[in-house]
């Protein structure tokens, strides 16, 4: 059903999409200015992007699958700018709500092993691990763990220059 309406909408879905990535690196900006109340609302949303994850990729299926139930053939997995997108904006807000970049792109890496291996350990979900998923989430987790980091950096020097230029 939802690749249906990605498949017949595909311009209005990528515009989204891009608008939602601006959005959250402005948003993201906005919160590092907010100091502590904005860690706090950037680890709420930052979860709420993890449930959004774990419900795409571990809601069963209709039909439980047969045969083979891992895709193990490497093929162009950063097209899949699905995946890349699923991964990436929660990873931007898990960085500027613990501000520990090199801890996140593990995690999220072991993560999205961990959500291929569940579909790999669970048929009856109708789910199917795939190489080119996990590449693709791991991809968008470290996008967004650099873009993160770097808008950290951005909004802290300017912070730093206007408090320099006002003293």
């Amino acid at each position: 059903m939802i690749s249906t309406i990605i498949i017949e909408n595909f311009f209005l879905v990528r515009l989204l999409l891009l608008a939602g990535f601006i959005g959250a690196i402005v948003g993201a900006g906005l919160l590092v200015r907010a100091g502590r109340r904005g860690r706090v609302i950037a680890a709420i949303i930052a979860g709420a992007g993890l449930v959004v994850v774990i419900a795409l990729t571990l809601t069963p299926d209709t039909y439980p699958l047969d045969g083979v139930v891992c895709y193990l053939v490497v093929d162009s997995p950063l097209w899949d700018i699905l995946n890349i997108a699923l991964f990436l904006v929660p990873a931007i807000f898990i960085v500027i709500a613990v501000r520990k970049p090199i801890i996140v792109a593990a995690s999220g890496i072991l993560f999205s092993a961990l959500i291929e291996f569940l579909q790999y350990a669970n048929p009856w979900f109708g789910r199917r691990c795939d190489v080119n998923d996990f590449i693709a989430n791991a991809a968008g987790m470290l996008i967004g763990v650099v873009i993160g980091a770097i808008v950290i950096a951005v909004v802290t020097r300017r912070q730093k220059r206007a408090s320099a230029s006002s003293a």
